[in-house]
């Protein structure tokens, strides 16, 4: 068996897949990032759903052949190096292969040669392909203000400390962040974000800056506005660092922002990227990216069409598709 695993700051996934591409049992477990959390958690996290997924599909651990995970945090080639050797020891698989969780994320939305990934979380990361190869995967090279929900999160912070300065007009924002961070003052709130002492996660607030845009709240459309132009430029540099200008290439967004119903990110992302290259197509991810790591452990183990149409249906039946919702 395939044992394949999507690790992010929200939640582990784990799915065990047949040579022949059938997806037997799935679970979650907690999120982790060994970079933050430590290895250790992170790696009693993956166990959790890699036991869970054996039990549900009444198949031992002991079966497992391959493991392919996409792991939150596996930036660099030592990290990289570190990862695979845990997973080797903790599963005794033969083939262990590691990635950023923003590479099976690009698999479960396109089977492009030349694809691109936006793919926006708790933070953010992305990755570009072209034909057929990962080129580059943005990592510690993503601003802070994009970082995800959090760098959202931050962003409406910043305007209202600015509408607290004179600096932009009256937003609802003011009175919505007091209320949801349960501080009176203005003051109290910059103090919190600095001081690390906030009463909630910087990533939570998007219901509340969803909320104030879709009560026509300036402020609030000109945050979101500005972060989708900013998540636009990643993807806008690598059209033309790897010339693919005028490509009929795939720019797939995936993660939990992009699951949520926010149509005006997706078309301002959809505006500034199709300024650029025209021919692009933008999509949000079919499939959860525990998908499309099982899709590439499958299409490494078979040159067959049939095991990864398998492993899609399979997919499709246990409700492993990206859902909108609207938060």
């Amino acid at each position: 068996m395939i044992l394949a695993l999507d690790q992010g700051s929200t939640k582990t996934a784990a799915a065990l897949v047949s040579e022949d591409g059938t997806i037997l049992g799935e679970a979650e477990a907690g999120g982790s990032c060994y970079f933050i959390d430590g290895v250790e958690t992170a790696f009693s996290e993956i166990f959790f759903a890699a036991e869970f997924a054996s039990k549900k599909a009444k198949r031992p651990l002991s079966g497992i052949t391959k493991v392919y995970a996409g792991i939150a945090g596996a930036n660099w080639p030592d990290e990289i190096a570190m990862l695979t050797k845990q997973l080797v020891k903790k599963f005794s698989a033969k083939k262990v292969n590691v990635c950023n969780d923003c590479v099976i994320a690009l698999r479960g939305g396109t089977e492009k040669e030349d694809a691109i990934v936006l793919c926006a979380g708790t933070g953010f990361n992305g990755a570009v392909k072209t034909r057929g190869v990962i080129r580059h995967v943005f990592n510690n090279y993503v601003a802070a203000p994009d970082q995800g929900a959090g760098g959202l999160g931050n962003r409406a912070l910043q305007a209202v400390f600015e509408n607290y300065l004179g600096i932009r007009e009256r937003t609802s924002l003011t009175r919505k962040l007091l209320e949801y961070y349960e501080y009176e003052e203005v003051d109290q709130l910059l103090l919190g974000r600095d001081r690390g002492t906030l009463k909630h996660p910087l990533h939570t607030s998007i219901r509340v800056i969803l909320d104030a845009a879709r009560e026509n709240d300036k402020v609030a459309v000109d945050v979101i506005t500005d972060f989708a132009r900013s998540l636009a430029r990643y993807a806008a540099g690598s059209v033309r660092k790897y010339s693919l200008t005028g490509k009929d290439i795939d720019i797939v967004l995936s993660g939990g922002v992009f699951k949520a119903d926010i149509p005006l990110l997706v078309k301002i992302i959809t505006e500034e990227l199709n300024r650029i290259s025209p021919q692009a197509r933008i999509v949000n991810a079919e499939f959860e990216p525990v998908v499309g790591a099982a899709l590439l452990g499958v299409a490494e183990e078979s040159h067959s069409r049939e095991p990864i149409e398998k492993c899609k249906k399979s997919a499709r039946e246990l409700g492993l598709v990206r859902k909108i919702h609207r938060l």
